[in-house]
């Protein structure tokens, strides 16, 4: 028989779409399974859960995880409280952007910290949740989704790189044992066959069932019932579905086939279980109702209490907020210098582009507050840029267009950083929402191509000189797979994997163009530097791996690898094939980006090769007003400062330079969401005067924070740069990209809080120092906001532009201070999304 001790359960939900809140006590349960993710949380008493054959003693404050579909079982030992928290496996995994969620969530195996912090998140909804208003429910998501992001941010597991082994043709043993069962986990409903499992993993009948019996000490057959009993056994006790439903549904072929495995577990049948816990629930509502509400009351009371007796703990434990800062000490001694890798590479786009007169007085505009070092574009060999004539049966070259772009860089101290490859010049307003895609290139064969190169380097080093040439950067774009379409993914795919090969055919064909194309430059100038292959990392990232490994074993080697970085993350299908891109929730996806990148380049042995971010901005999109707004301009610099002397990255080129690329039917407005650091009427943007405060940095670096960073240059000056970011709420990534109206922009943050930041820097030489601030906010240098004061009028007069390239600057500052014991304290409030800059110049010191 089975035993099953338990009281009243009382259970609610709080968005019956992605969570269902459930209060239990003195509860027990059979071991069963369910495609929701469980989430239990102790109040009072002790709790024995057991997962996958592993028993866990919980007691009050403990937690644990169970992920979608294992086993599990709980019972109580004693009087005890607990609360279940169900996530809806779907909404989640569509939350969160990533199809296969693992998590490794166990108060009894990890860091207090992070266990400290859970339990105030936790406690917090289950205030909300007691409640029990009709006007909370937008405080009961907040508080989910707060839930949801910090499970992501401290005990979400990223599968990428198993999913990359398993598919692998030195897969061991335990991944394609894994990926069989995640295969038979997500059929089990089906009826599977040994013969369809392994027909799909290319092996034989008889291996397929020697090994499992072997790896599992089970059965094919054994195995499958197991996961669809434990699946029913759920619905029997939280369901009232007929049996005959609930055994068809769980794939067993028919009743009898259902009664026979549950009365070799449970020793009884399926309709007697459900009796037995039907009498019971009877027994106990006709003659202990009274006692039954009591419980219940008593239950929430009990809730209710142990939250009011933790709320003053749960303030105090939270970490404090920078918001209310005390005074930060930074002391004047050991210094480091670094690369400014940020303004050495300006995003151009579009090679015809440049010839436009507005665009070259943008770039004009841009190298003399800014100065970048190189001048990234492509489309140079576009038919646009005339420069093949085939009339007369022959080819011959016409550079004269070229020549024209060339001689504008050089004369504008911008160094030619030439994408090569046949890369399209697109617009988009969306994840995978497209305005223009234009082929720019008629298509050549690998002679004309080589022809084409020969010509135009042999006439670049005639105009400009050998030397002048060999400082070029040349990279060579290869297409993306996500040009293909899904089912030529699914071919190449299982062609993959039928033939046993760690191979993708499509870096064969880019390695013998590049080869050829590095060979020709190496002749004629082989100083330059040649590269590629600008991998997206959010389409491709999980290609990087085997891209370096291939490139490890080629005659001829990039002299640096170029990547692409947008925070977006890629859901794939289980044959990982793309589906949808969805943007990552991750604060700190660049650094955490690099930081993949340089561990791939060392596994492969290329960890001296030259990396460079070629292409890297907050979106892909060029119609998202956060683009023209002043959390650009944190977003930026907080991601600069971060990544400072990390990863080893010699430069990062901001996507992009002008609104001018992206400017098309729909763009009649003085803004439009472009992605550029001006608009196409010339007005700077906040991610424009990011770069110039950015500028006025140090070589020296004295110290960086969270929110700050300090650098020196020589004599005593030093520059304090400091930033109040706003990372998005969860409510951000329900919605399609720009799909936020233009007023409602800065309602998709954290928070809004402002930043009360005090430094004391100290070791600084006595004297009379110039203390210039400026200040770069909503106020001061936004020209979002500054349109939006204006009305938002879509009619801008030529006077009106005038008036927006004089008012759209930031604040400006300057007094005198007297430092007497080698100390100064800079203080101020930051709002949100502002950037904020101190420099000391020291006028004349203590004799």
């Amino acid at each position: 028989m089975i035993e099953l001790s338990g009281t009243h359960i009382f259970q609610t939900s709080i968005d019956s779409k992605l969570i269902t809140v459930s209060v239990m006590s003195n509860k027990s349960n059979l071991e069963h399974a369910h495609r929701e993710i469980e989430l239990i949380y102790i109040i009072k008493g002790q709790l024995q859960v057991k997962i996958k054959g592993n028993t866990h003693h919980l007691n009050k404050a403990d937690f644990i995880l169970v992920n979608s579909n294992d086993f599990h079982s709980f019972q109580s030992e004693k009087d005890n409280l607990f609360i279940v928290f169900h996530f809806n496996y779907l909404e989640l995994s569509s939350l969160l952007a990533q199809k296969n969620l693992l998590f490794t969530c166990n108060s009894l195996e990890q860091g207090e910290s992070s266990n400290q912090e859970l339990r105030i998140i936790i406690e917090e909804l289950l205030s909300v949740y007691m409640q029990q208003r009709h006007d909370s429910e937008v405080e009961s998501l907040e508080k989910t989704f707060k839930l949801i992001s910090f499970l992501k941010l401290h005990y979400l597991k990223s599968i990428n790189q198993f999913e990359i082994q398993s598919y692998s043709s030195s897969k061991g043993q335990n991944d394609r044992l894994l990926e069989i069962i995640e295969y038979m986990q997500n059929n089990y409903r089906e009826p599977l066959t040994l013969e369809e499992v392994a027909g799909l993993h290319y092996i034989s009948v008889p291996y397929l069932s020697k090994f499992f019996k072997k790896q599992t000490g089970k059965t094919f057959s054994q195995y499958v019932n197991e996961i669809r009993l434990a699946h029913a056994v759920n619905e029997l006790v939280n369901s009232n579905k007929p049996i005959t439903r609930i055994a068809l549904d769980n794939g067993f072929p028919n009743l009898a086939a259902f009664n026979r495995v549950f009365n070799e577990s449970y020793q009884l049948k399926p309709v007697e279980f459900r009796k037995q816990m039907s009498g019971k629930a009877d027994k106990e509502e006709d003659s202990s109702y009274d006692k039954s509400n009591l419980e219940t009351k008593e239950a929430l009371t009990e809730l209710r209490q142990y939250l009011k007796s933790t709320e003053d703990k749960s303030v105090q434990a939270l970490p404090q907020s920078r918001s209310t800062a005390d005074n930060e000490i930074i002391k004047v001694g050991k210094t480091e210098a670094f690369v400014k890798y940020w303004n050495r590479l300006l995003n151009i786009g579009y090679a015809k582009d440049l010839l436009n007169s507005d665009m070259q007085e943008q770039i004009n505009l841009l190298q003399s507050e800014i100065g970048f070092t190189y001048a990234r574009f492509w489309g140079l060999f576009g038919d646009d840029m005339l420069l093949e004539d085939r009339s007369g049966g022959t080819i011959t070259y016409n550079f004269s267009n070229a020549n024209k772009l060339l001689d504008f860089l050089i004369k504008n101290k911008l160094k030619p950083f030439i994408e090569m490859g046949p890369k399209p010049k697109i617009i988009q307003k969306a994840i995978g929402e497209t305005l223009v895609i234009q082929t720019i290139s008629s298509e050549r064969t690998l002679e004309e191509w080589h022809n084409l190169v020969t010509a135009f380097l042999l006439q670049c080093i005639e105009r400009y000189g050998i030397e002048e040439v060999e400082t070029w950067y040349f990279e060579l774009w290869r297409p993306m797979d996500e040009l293909n379409s899904k089912a030529e993914e699914e071919k190449d795919f299982l062609a993959k994997m039928k033939n046993n090969q760690n191979q993708d055919p499509q870096f064969d064909s880019y390695f013998k163009i590049f080869s050829e194309f590095k060979r020709t430059a190496q002749e004629l100038v082989p100083g330059a530097k040649v590269g590629g292959c600008g991998l997206s990392m959010d389409l491709e990232g999980d290609k990087l791996d085997m891209l370096l490994e291939q490139w490890k074993q080629e005659e001829i080697q990039p002299d640096f690898l170029s990547i692409y970085l947008y925070p977006i993350e890629i859901d794939r299908d289980k044959y990982r094939v793309p589906i949808k891109n969805l943007h990552s929730t991750n604060p700190h996806y660049v650094l955490n980006k690099l930081n993949e990148v340089r561990k791939s380049l060392k596994k492969a042995g290329l960890e001296n090769l030259e990396l460079n971010v070629t292409e890297w901005n907050i979106s892909i999109s060029n119609r998202n007003y956060l683009n023209d707004s002043s959390f650009k301009a944190s977003y930026m610099v907080k991601n600069i400062v971060e990544n400072l002397n990390q990863n080893q990255l010699k430069m990062m080129g901001y996507w992009l330079c002008s609104d001018i690329f992206s400017d098309f039917r729909d763009s009649k407005n003085i803004l439009h969401g472009g992605a550029g650091l001006v608009t196409k009427n010339g007005i700077k943007k906040p991610s424009f005067h990011a770069f110039v405060l950015l500028k006025q940095l140090g070589e020296i670096l004295v110290a960086k924070g969270d929110n700050y960073i300090v650098t020196k240059k020589s004599g005593d000056r030093y520059q304090i740069l400091c930033f109040n970011y706003k990372h998005f709420n969860y409510s951000y990534y329900l919605h399609p990209e720009g799909s936020t109206g233009i007023h409602e922009q800065y309602d998709i943050f954290e928070n809004n809080e402002p930043l009360n930041l005090s430094l004391e820097i100290q070791g600084i030489a006595n004297g009379k120092y110039r203390v210039k601030e400026l200040k770069l906010n909503r106020d001061h240098g936004s020209v979002l906001d500054e349109w939006l004061k204006f009305g938002a009028v879509d009619d801008i007069k030529s006077d009106e532009v005038d008036y927006f390239k004089q008012i759209c600057v930031p604040y400006m500052k300057v007094e005198h201070s007297l430092v007497e014991n080698h100390s100064i304290v800079l203080r101020g409030e930051l709002q949100p999304h502002e950037v904020r800059l101190f420099e000391l110049n020291l006028l004349f010191g203590e004799r």
